[in-house]
């Protein structure tokens, strides 16, 4: 499909209801064939179980051979198009495996990692869930990177009684497949509605631009229901394909419109290509809100991102959390530069599980019964302290997002 057609799409497109419901059930329903599919795949668990086959370690499985270690399936981006998303939940992980180790294990057992490389694609997601429920050393799953993917994955973990930890998986709709199914994440819906204020602060009119996958299209609507509320009129909105290469025919008819900014719904380059075809092709020079908290974005981007603003969920050199600043100083010695959104985000799902598993017991149901009951999790994340589960949305009750501009080519906290 080509770029116009996308655009002109914008003008028919169904509109997804404003009901919570009625979002989730879109949400569900794009994912359908792959979720029959991973059902299926359950029925080969019995069989795999019972041959004694042990999940696949492919990547860097942190001591996951060592006998008698507790071992926490990863399911991420090594390679693909959304590696530097792996990239940096390896270095978060890593770090704090680094440390439940040093601080005593699980259990005092040591703790592993078993990394599955999936380019969270949701057909690999939900071919490699069953080698991890079948494999008795994983007490519990964390990720993938994309809603989606994970989502396609859950059906299985959901089947076997594992813990699915989706610490990145801002879809509200994430945790609809059952029990086993949590994360700390922030919602889209609470995502957006902080975003539309900030834009709201700053323009009457805005032309906005979203990915055009079912984590975009429902963070766009989250916007837009936001952005009504606030009085914010939206003159101009398009999608545009995760893999586009040119953004002009769709971003030449969002700066005609004569916003007074320009909002991506997306990922961070996609974000960059968007605010570069703005700034560099197209002339483009109001407020820009997208993008994301990464290196990636801001190395391409270059001197363009100066002055962006997106919501985010941690700041290194913002935050006032004793716990959090130690981890911000000990990724710093480690890896020679701060952690961000993503970075923290994985570090807390393993400190997270792991808080878990010495509440309890190192198992499959301790994970589980954790989950339900304690109500004192480490937060690392937006003002620090603790954080207990939500038992209906299986959702963090108190994490809040914030706000992030970038000043000096660096994300810093914006309190505007």
């Amino acid at each position: 499909m080509s770029r116009t057609a996308i655009n002109n799409r914008t003008t028919n497109k169904v509109t997804i209801s404003n009901s919570m419901t009625s979002r989730g059930s879109v949400f569900a329903g794009r994912l359908t064939r792959i979720a029959v599919a991973s059902l299926a795949a359950v029925g080969l668990l019995a069989t795999v179980s019972a041959c004694g086959l042990g999940g696949d370690n492919s990547g860097s499985g942190t001591g996951a051979s060592a006998s008698g270690t507790v071992n926490i399936g990863v399911i991420y981006p090594k390679t693909g198009q959304y590696a530097e998303y792996g990239k940096m939940f390896e270095q978060g992980f890593d770090l704090a495996v680094a440390k439940v180790n040093k601080d005593g294990g699980v259990g005092g057992r040591k703790l592993g990692l078993k990394y599955y490389d999936t380019q969270s694609d949701a057909k690999q997601d939900a071919a490699v869930a069953p080698k991890l429920a079948a494999d008795k050393s994983i007490i519990a799953v964390v990720g993938d990177y994309a809603s989606p993917a994970s989502s396609a994955a859950s059906p299985i973990f959901q089947q076997a009684g594992l813990v699915h930890y989706g610490f990145n998986n801002s879809a509200p709709t994430f945790t609809d497949t059952g029990d086993h199914v949590w994360t700390p994440q922030i919602g889209q819906d609470v995502y957006q509605k902080t975003n539309a204020d900030i834009v709201a602060k700053h323009a009457k009119k805005v032309s906005v631009v979203y990915i055009e996958n079912d984590w975009g299209k429902q963070a766009y609507e989250f916007f837009k229901e936001q952005a009504s509320k606030n009085g914010t009129q939206i003159v101009y909105q398009s999608s545009y394909l995760p893999d586009s290469t040119d953004l002009s025919p769709i971003l030449i008819p969002a700066r005609d419109a004569k916003p007074d900014a320009v909002v991506d719904i997306g990922y961070g380059p996609d974000g960059a290509l968007v605010l570069n075809t703005l700034r560099d092709k197209l002339g483009y020079t109001g407020p820009y809100f997208g993008g994301q908290e990464t290196s990636e974005f801001l190395n391409l981007a270059g001197k363009n991102a100066e002055g962006t603003i997106i919501t985010g969920s941690f700041s290194a050199t913002g935050t006032k959390d004793a716990k959090a600043q130690r981890f911000v100083s000990d990724f710093k010695t480690k890896y020679g530069k701060n952690p961000g959104n993503f970075e923290v985000t994985a570090y807390q799902a393993i400190i997270d599980l792991t808080h878990a598993a010495n509440m309890t017991e190192p198992t499959r149901q301790g994970i589980q019964k954790a989950l339900q009951t304690v109500k004192d999790f480490p937060l690392y994340q937006g003002k620090g302290g603790t954080f207990r589960f939500n038992q209906t949305t299986r959702r963090a009750d108190n994490i809040e997002p914030i706000l992030l501009i970038v000043k000096n080519g660096q994300f810093v906290q914006y309190e505007g």
